[in-house]
């Protein structure tokens, strides 16, 4: 099959080290190529090289306690050995990928940092490196730390919590907005505001996400947070026996419920009240509940309600802040009743967070997914996506 005529089943990609392209040589040794991506979790790259006769000289890496020779002293390579340029496998290096096919535009794929060298030395096999890289997501994760943050609503500590990793934070206007009211009527009734209790970085963006019913994810050195996700159109279609090489559906209602409810008690009186959050099949829509706490058992959903916990209230903060989150409860529920995993022929368009199309697949499975988690590998058995899907009850 010519390349010429035939360029799509090329595959193809590019990194670079540094904003540097990598040397000629040390390309020709990359085995395989793998991207992983998933929300709310860092980006990985995995780069697979040969290493034949040790070529990639191991004193060229450091970070790991390894230094250059001193300036002046010129030592050359052993007999089928190359060198890498010094510092090139370097911890904390920055790492960019694009994949695609050769003589089409290749789709950057991902921006980070080298977070760790690998070497194998297998028995009666070739000599092998691997290059981890993450996306500066990973960042977040690295330590816990136990602080106060007074009144600051929670859109300025997320926002804290990038710039303290050098992330260039860019939150939603109506987190913005929620989260000051909250901060506000916080302060005036309960006096209190967020702390980090023995939490990563991480662990407390995810809870504050959570708080808003928002996702986040970081894109080159920009920390999102955003209850929108960026896209509701579907931006490719996978056909059945085409371009989708193999789907797994499978749809459960073990563990799901049809409304999320949390009992609330005055701390003032005697008094609780239940609130849910439901979804209405027949409407297609959402809707919410208040009822006092005896008259709880008669709420009607039109399925089984999980009912988180039992919290005492002081201020309408509390209320509002819960609502959010049982919201969140319940799209996390029904959004997994129908989920499937699969794979495709290659195709960087299938990334987590993307909403896809598949066909072919019956009345039944066909129609739109959103992305969850998608793996893109280039290596000697070509290019291939695999990819993990919800069906989206509410958006």
């Amino acid at each position: 099959m010519s390349a010429g005529r035939y360029p799509r089943y090329v595959p193809d990609f590019r990194i670079q080290i540094n904003d540097r392209d990598l040397p000629a040589a040390l390309r020709s040794s990359i085995t395989s190529v793998k991207h992983e991506e998933g929300q709310n979790a860092a980006d990985r790259v995995e780069i697979g090289l040969a290493n034949q006769n040790l070529r990639w000289l191991q004193q060229h890496i450091r970070g790991l306690g390894f230094r250059p020779f001193p300036s002046g002293v010129r030592v050359g390579p052993l007999p089928g050995q190359s060198v890498a340029p010094a510092g090139l496998f370097d911890l904390d290096n920055k790492l960019t990928l694009a994949m695609g096919y050769a003589q089409d535009r290749l789709d950057p794929m991902f921006i980070g940092e080298i977070t760790g060298v690998e070497a194998s030395f297998p028995n009666g096999d070739m000599p092998g490196m691997t290059l981890v890289a993450h996306d500066y997501l990973h960042r977040l994760s690295e330590g816990s730390y136990s602080r106060g943050f007074g009144p600051l609503p929670d859109f300025i500590i997320a926002s804290i919590l990038g710039l303290e990793n050098r992330l260039l934070p860019l939150i939603e206007p109506i987190i913005v907005g929620a989260s000051t009211a909250v901060s506000v009527v916080n302060l005036i009734f309960n006096g209190t505001g967020r702390k980090q209790e023995g939490q990563s970085h991480l662990e407390l963006l995810t809870k504050i996400a959570e708080t808003y019913d928002a996702e986040f994810w970081v894109e080159g050195d920009i920390l999102y947070v955003s209850r929108f996700m960026k896209e509701y159109a579907p931006r490719l279609t996978l056909t059945w026996g085409e371009s989708l090489l193999e789907f797994t559906p499978k749809v459960t209602t073990v563990g799901q419920a049809f409304g999320v409810a949390m009992k609330f008690t005055l701390r003032e009186i005697p008094l609780d009240f239940l609130v849910s959050v439901f979804y209405d099949f027949d409407r297609e829509s959402v809707g919410i509940s208040l009822l006092p706490g005896a008259a709880a058992p008669a709420a009607k959903t039109g399925g089984p309600v999980f009912t988180i916990v039992d919290r005492p209230i002081g201020s309408p903060a509390d209320i509002m802040n819960s609502v959010l989150e049982i919201t969140h409860e319940l799209r996390t529920k029904l959004n997994n009743r129908l989920t499937g995993k699969g794979s495709a022929i290659g195709d960087p368009r299938i990334r987590a967070g993307a909403v896809i199309r598949f066909d072919g697949l019956g009345p039944d499975w066909s129609g739109d997914y959103r992305v969850f988690s998608a793996t893109n590998t280039i290596d000697s058995n070509g290019f291939r996506t695999s990819f993990e899907v919800r069906k989206e009850l509410i958006p």
